[in-house]
């Protein structure tokens, strides 16, 4: 595999303050889904992610309709900034794919970059499994303008 991660870049003419406090809130998450893969929060994640260390989770359907839960394990939190969680299965370690979300402030607003980076993922049975990205850039893109829209109202 020679790529290893994969970013989707958007400018906005939103603060950073903003957008950063939309993704702590997991209820957004499953709002502004552009994957089709989310079905909602689980009950028992929390209302906002407060810092690294926080789990989230996350109701799923898998491609071929199978419904799954994931724990997301926040890596990083740097408000305004960045923030960043490792998926797993529900009670299972992270397989090492990592999202992360950036907030480059601009004069007119922020430059939004979303990465999935799988370069630590070493679980072969997973690989053989599944082609990465799973998500495309396109749906990626469609999350983030679903995440901006939903600031919006």
């Amino acid at each position: 595999m020679t790529d290893t991660s994969q970013t989707v870049t958007v400018a906005t003419d939103l603060p950073p303050a903003v957008l950063f406090a939309a993704l702590a809130r997991p209820a957004v998450h499953a709002a502004a889904d552009g994957s089709g893969m989310l079905r909602g929060v689980s009950a028992d994640s929390p209302e906002t992610i407060t810092g690294v260390g926080d789990v989230f989770g996350m109701e799923m359907t898998a491609e071929d309709g199978r419904e799954y839960s994931v724990d997301n394990h926040v890596t990083a939190f740097e408000p305004e900034r960045r923030i960043a969680w490792l998926p797993a299965g529900r009670g299972r370690p992270p397989v090492g794919v990592e999202w992360t979300w950036t907030f480059e402030p601009q004069d007119a607003g922020t430059v939004v970059s979303v990465t999935c980076d799988w370069s630590r993922v070493t679980d072969e049975a997973y690989l053989a499994r599944f082609t990465l990205p799973r998500v495309s850039a396109e749906k990626v893109r469609r999350t983030v303008d679903a995440v901006i829209a939903t600031t919006r109202t």
